[in-house]
């Protein structure tokens, strides 16, 4: 935190500037929250409506002593996951349950947030930071070799130093 200069006429003009801010930062978390939300309610709407007429189908089917294949098992078993997790998001605590994964790595996981090196604000991030995944290699150097999209791994950072100072 920053220290308070006695007698400084802005102290009291920031202090305003950061609790609207602090205001208008939560009513925009609140709006983007409270439509994910809704989109969680009407998809259940939606989903539900389809999965429960497909049910139908099934349930109409076995009555009428007509044959089903094996795997209309899996679209049932499959759905009641789907509508679940829907429900959960819409109507229970799923959403809860997220906040408090995203304060533990936003407190314990903090070098998932490191952007790339040319980010004007990369050197807010410590060198601890930096190191949770210093061992990973870019998406292109993952494909097999005889794939056209692959490449290889750029060459060491003492390489690429030496070959900047010669431009």
């Amino acid at each position: 935190e920053k220290q308070r200069i006695m007698g400084n006429p802005f102290s009291k003009i920031e202090d305003n500037i950061q609790d609207k801010l602090a205001r208008r930062a939560a009513l925009m978390r609140e709006v983007e929250m409270s439509i994910n939300i809704s989109k969680a309610r009407d998809s259940l709407m939606w989903f539900g409506g389809l999965y429960g007429t497909f049910l139908t189908g099934i349930t109409a089917a076995t009555l009428a002593r007509k044959p089903l294949p094996h795997a209309t098992a899996v679209p049932v078993v499959l759905g009641a996951f789907g509508l679940a997790n829907l429900a959960d998001m819409a109507y229970g605590t799923k959403l809860s349950r997220v906040v408090k994964e995203a304060e533990y790595v936003m407190e314990y996981e903090r070098g998932r947030f490191v952007p790339p090196k040319q980010a004007f604000f990369a050197k807010l991030y410590t060198e601890e930071d930096k190191k949770l995944h210093q061992g990973v290699g870019a998406v292109g150097t993952y494909w097999p070799s005889f794939l056209p999209m692959s490449r290889s791994p750029p060459p060491a950072a003492a390489a690429s130093s030496d070959s900047t100072e010669k431009k």
